[in-house]
């Protein structure tokens, strides 16, 4: 089994992008290359990528994968031969759910309220009804009823301490459950969160 975690330690985001032929500009963002892309709506972070677009998301070895067409594991391949590093492969050890840190409790909750902003954003767009006459999709309702308050949330994220992010976190456990059901209900859940 390849090891991921090492393959992300030895090989940064923005340098795979660059050696794979995308322009980052000194935002660290990016045209997307998963959607026709006319100005730079993926972001880079140190961990991972995710475009604010089309909702594209992942590490190192997720953009190498969705680039090329390849499975996580011949990305991680090729990522070890592009960079001349060798993964360590290693047999697949049961480990015992862990509580998460608050990093990563507060990189999760990013992840569902940017998740659900864009989920809503495309309902809204797309269920927009053609004549008065017309009856209100549940998707375009939602976004109704719910967009402008998660974007104030999300922009207030950004606003945010790392401390009060954890804390907003803990006091809002309810509604992001009820935003990672309706990801789910919906199918706009990104495979690293489900």
């Amino acid at each position: 089994m390849t090891d991921f975690a090492q393959i992300r330690q030895l090989v940064g985001l923005r340098q795979a992008a660059e050696m794979y032929g995308l322009e980052v500009n000194s935002f660290g963002s990016a045209r997307c290359v998963f959607h026709g892309d006319s100005h730079p709506s993926m972001r880079l972070y140190d961990d991972h990528f995710h475009c604010y677009a089309c909702g594209a998301h992942g590490d190192v070895t997720d953009l190498t994968a969705q680039m090329f067409g390849l499975s996580k594991s011949d990305a991680a391949d090729k990522l070890c031969g592009d960079f001349g590093i060798t993964a360590n492969k290693s047999p697949p050890v049961v480990q015992r759910k862990r509580e998460l840190t608050s990093r990563e409790k507060s990189q999760f909750a990013l992840d569902i309220l940017t998740d659900y902003v864009v989920m809503l954003r495309h309902f809204r767009e797309h269920y927009a009804p053609f004549s008065f006459d017309t009856e209100l999709s549940p998707q375009f309702t939602e976004s109704l009823q719910n967009l402008d308050y998660a974007e104030y949330l999300w922009d207030a994220w950004f606003d945010s301490t790392e401390d009060e992010r954890a804390v907003f976190f803990t006091e809002n456990i309810e509604q992001f459950r009820r935003y990672y059901a309706s990801l789910v209900k919906y199918g706009f859940i990104r495979p690293s969160l489900a």
